[in-house]
């Protein structure tokens, strides 16, 4: 069964984060929030199986790993019998005792992993992480679950920074890791601390489509070459590409999470997300079913005449 298929417990176990991204959709208050205490977390996936019947839990953050109980709460997951997910920048990752505690715990096979890499020229990333090394880091840390052969998808975020980079990106991407790792290209909310640094982050997408087309373009050559990997294209509305590429979409971005807990929130159940065809062009179009449209706060730094209906026939 694909993952996407399963029934999902998206858990931010707290704000916190060894990072400081300039594109995150959190607010620079959000640190500042208590994380989900150990009972709380356990609480909750508890819930979420007995009530709503989850499959997957969704770890995220913030960063998951700096969690003081990050190990306790790995070992309580590993006794359920549900599938493991984590979003991670990898840096605690780097570290060796940790990651062989980790995997101490769970096999890699068992945990689905998401990375970002947010350019392939380490000065760029860390520029966007504003913590410097933090390439380097998480290249090392990646290394080592690869070790444990887990299931990984490594994360682009387009930005204004360094869209223009994506094909010699996925050129990167290509050569470094093995077809089984998943390649995710995904455009940003603007939100939190991306909003205050829209200059550095947001990128219109009649700018950056057609770098992400060179990209795709790449991929597309390398699958004739017998290349199998798994690459996505997320939160991009099906109306600003070209058809060529409307097999790289992925649109379960839309759908619903089955539960969803934040460290400013009790359980919630069956969350929308704050992506998909919101707009006023996306009423009428034919493709309104299967696009993932994007992010809600597109309409608020952008013109919405750029997304077209697209008419059946």
């Amino acid at each position: 069964k694909q993952m996407t298929d399963m029934k999902t417990l998206y858990c931010a176990i707290g704000y916190v984060c060894n990072e400081h991204c300039r594109f995150c959709p959190c607010s620079e208050g959000s640190v500042n929030v208590p994380s989900l205490t150990y009972d709380e977390i356990c609480s909750t996936i508890r819930r979420a199986i007995e009530e709503r019947g989850v499959e997957n839990i969704l770890l995220s953050g913030g960063e998951p790993t700096i969690h003081p109980d990050f190990f306790r709460i790995l070992e309580f997951i590993k006794g359920l019998n549900v599938n493991i997910s984590m979003l991670t920048n990898a840096l605690r990752l780097a570290d060796e005792a940790f990651a062989e505690r980790m995997f101490s715990i769970i096999d890699g096979p068992e945990l689905d992993v998401t990375v970002a890499f947010h350019s392939h020229i380490p000065e760029k990333h860390d520029f966007l992480t504003q913590h410097k090394g933090s390439f380097e880091r998480s290249m090392k840390g990646v290394a080592n679950m690869l070790k444990h052969n887990v299931r990984l998808s490594i994360k682009n975020n387009i930005v204004n920074y360094t869209y223009k980079d994506l094909p010699e990106y996925i050129k990167w991407a290509t050569s470094v890791f093995k077809d089984n790792v998943t390649l995710l290209l995904c455009n940003i909310d603007i939100n939190g601390t991306a909003a205050s640094n829209k200059g550095n982050v947001a990128v219109d997408f009649r700018d950056s489509i057609p770098y992400l087309q060179q990209a795709l373009d790449i991929v597309i050559e390398q699958r004739k070459q017998g290349h199998k990997r798994n690459v996505k294209v997320l939160t991009t509305p099906l109306c600003l590409l070209d058809p060529y590429y409307w097999g790289f979409i992925e649109s379960s971005t839309q759908e619903n999470v089955t539960a969803y807990r934040v460290p400013d929130s009790e359980l919630m159940w069956d969350v929308s997300s704050d992506s998909g065809p919101l707009f006023k062009a996306c009423e009428k179009c034919a493709l309104n079913r299967h696009c993932p449209g994007t992010w809600s706060s597109f309409r608020n730094n952008y013109d919405e005449s750029m997304l077209k209906s697209i008419v059946a026939g």
